[in-house]
């Protein structure tokens, strides 16, 4: 996993934002069709960076995104593909 990533958790968790992610293959990406893998459940910086990981591995050859979710607003506050094929 990059370093712009592992930074981009960082801040997530920093700023007490959620973390999910959300995959799609190649005939999906073109018509914009994810799946989420549900929210990310990480009590600490090194939890939240072996979960990403492993969804990472788990979706090998498939496009995943990173999403940050603030859970006051409710709404994301980043969202950017961190793995292509």
């Amino acid at each position: 996993m990059s370093t712009e990533v592992v930074d981009q958790l960082r801040q997530l968790l920093a700023g007490g934002s959620k973390i999910s992610l959300e995959h799609v293959d190649q005939r999906r990406f073109r018509t914009g069709s994810w799946t989420s893998t549900g929210q990310i459940q990480a009590s600490s910086e090194r939890e939240a960076i072996a979960a990403v990981e492993g969804h990472l591995g788990e979706y090998q050859g498939e496009y995943v995104r990173l999403i940050g979710i603030d859970p006051k607003a409710k709404r994301r506050v980043l969202e950017t593909i961190i793995q292509r094929p």
